[in-house]
């Protein structure tokens, strides 16, 4: 079953990582979803934007492990990948496109490059959910799948945890980020989940300088 819910998305810790959402599809999902072209491929992309977005967030060496590619080429990447290897998890594949990207003259910019929902409003999120509520469907899908690529590649990247939420259920983490977004609707989705991680865990706040480099 895929995942296009955050209040109803799987979780497992593979390989030690948590990984949230569409993250533990397969590639084999993953590709027929593409050759499909309707919104089960987009909850891919959202998942995607969602989890180099936390990556870049995270790292303390690079913040655009793009460089100069771009979501684009990153699909295509993963379809060559996944066509290969169908059985494996779409997260894995993430990470191997992650080890294998080229760092490129952009690979460090001034700030952490993120994709997707991540520059829309927190205004705009809750009239996602609104919607959601109303029509009893799902019209924050885009945010939801955006927040678990974005904690999974917190996960994925962090030298100090393999699980940012800890014992925080996800569905509390998104009650969190509607409270918070209510008293900050101006602020970007992007900076409010940024706000959620330093909730969770104040030590990345001021991480210590003897960490391990990532």
């Amino acid at each position: 079953m895929l995942l296009m819910s955050a209040l109803a998305v799987t979780t497992a810790h593979a390989t030690g990582v948590t990984t949230y959402g569409a993250g533990l599809q397969s590639c084999k999902a993953y590709l027929d979803a593409r050759h499909q072209d309707n919104a089960t491929q987009v909850a891919f992309v959202d998942w995607l934007s969602g989890y180099f977005s936390g990556v870049n967030k995270t790292s303390r060496r690079r913040n655009n492990f793009f460089g100069l590619a771009d979501l684009n080429g990153a699909l295509s990447w993963l379809d060559d990948y996944c066509g290969a290897r169908p059985r494996v998890y779409f997260a894995e594949a993430a990470g191997t496109l992650l080890l294998a990207g080229k760092p490129g003259p952009a690979a460090h910019s001034l700030k952490a490059n993120s994709y997707g929902s991540a520059d829309k409003s927190c205004e705009v999120y809750l009239e996602a959910r609104a919607q959601r509520d109303i029509a009893y469907g799902d019209a924050a899908a885009e945010f939801t799948n955006w927040l678990g690529g974005y904690l999974s590649g917190v996960n994925a990247m962090s030298p100090d945890t393999n699980d940012i939420l800890g014992k925080t259920q996800l569905s509390d983490a998104v009650s969190w980020l509607e409270s918070y977004c209510s008293e900050h609707s101006l602020t970007s989705f992007g900076a409010a989940v940024d706000a959620l991680v330093l909730a969770q865990q104040p030590r990345y706040a001021s991480q210590s300088a003897s960490a391990a480099d990532r």
